[in-house]
């Protein structure tokens, strides 16, 4: 076995991704201050805030599993642009990535029953669904459905979630902010399956991505970049939202140098595009930091 540091326990949790969960639970609290802001609605901070390192901890062991699952079902190949170096290098046995995991999300489960401890018992349907859809995501993804699974787990759940723990009511408003940065987190994986279309056939997988084949999935993929960056127009024009979240479109050059990496790509050609899912990711953080940002300022102007 080889010398393992923490650098690469940390790696092996995959933290470049984090943003996925992270940015939901900043961007929803945001929003909860701007109506605190402007409505005088009552935000339990505390309970808000534990929200963030229950999804930071989900996610991580979330993602293990998954490289579990994979190399067990020989998804991922050695070699591969997809495939679990922290496996197949010898770095880490497969049960131990499998503990590893099962261990981080026991830590999440704990700060979950904090969480409905300084809350409310009416949010555990939420959580009791996105553990759901975790653990049936491999199915979901092999059957074209993890696109969907995604918006659910790391956008529409999280912001109705987070509304409800920290005010104790529904804020159903807050899945139409949830389109803006969600559709860039759905985008992160459809750059890794398009990226992956020639592996995941030979894997007999069929994305979303491998269904529509390499030019619609470019398509797809500059369309789930454009469309956040669409949305906050009808969103300031009927005075739902300050006019500071115009703010996003300073990330707009991030998204033009991905539109150009995938349009540039050959179909199905991976190499072209073997690091677009982080670059989506980077893009997605910067996206959603400024949404979040604009609204707090936007909550203090006015």
């Amino acid at each position: 076995m080889k010398e393992r540091t923490l650098k690469d326990w940390i790696i092996a949790t995959r933290p470049w991704s984090f943003t996925a969960s992270l940015m939901p639970v900043l961007v929803t609290l945001a929003y909860l201050f701007l109506l605190q802001c402007t409505e005088g609605v009552e935000v339990d901070w505390v309970a808000g805030w534990l929200t963030l390192p229950m999804m930071l901890f989900m996610h991580a062991g979330g993602n293990l599993v998954s490289d579990y699952s994979d190399n067990v079902k020989q998804i991922d190949l050695p070699g591969s642009l997809n495939g679990v170096d922290h496996i197949y290098s010898g770095k880490f046995t497969p049960k131990e990535i499998l503990y590893y995991g099962w261990a981080l999300l026991a830590v999440g489960a704990l700060l979950g029953v904090g969480v409905v401890a300084l809350s409310t018992v009416r949010v555990l349907w939420i959580g009791a669904l996105g553990i759901l859809l975790s653990l049936v995501y491999p199915w979901m993804k092999a059957h074209a459905l993890g696109d969907v699974d995604i918006l659910l787990c790391f956008a529409l759940l999280p912001s109705v979630g987070v509304s409800m723990v920290a005010t104790s009511h529904y804020h159903p408003e807050t899945l139409l902010l949830a389109l803006t940065y969600g559709t860039l987190t759905v985008a992160i994986l459809h750059a890794n399956n398009t990226r992956d279309i020639l592996n995941d056939r030979r894997a007999h997988l069929r994305t979303l991505a491998g269904l529509l084949g390499g030019i619609l999935s470019q398509v797809l993929y500059v369309q789930e970049i454009v469309l956040p960056y669409l949305l906050v127009f009808p969103f300031v024009l009927i005075e739902w939202l300050p006019w500071t979240i115009f703010a996003v479109w300073l990330t707009a050059p991030l998204a033009l140098r991905n539109i150009w990496q995938m349009k540039d790509a050959m179909p199905e050609g991976e190499q072209d595009i073997s690091t677009l899912d982080q670059r989506t990711a980077q893009l997605q953080m910067a996206y959603a930091l400024l949404l979040a940002l604009s609204l707090v300022v936007g909550g203090w102007l006015f």
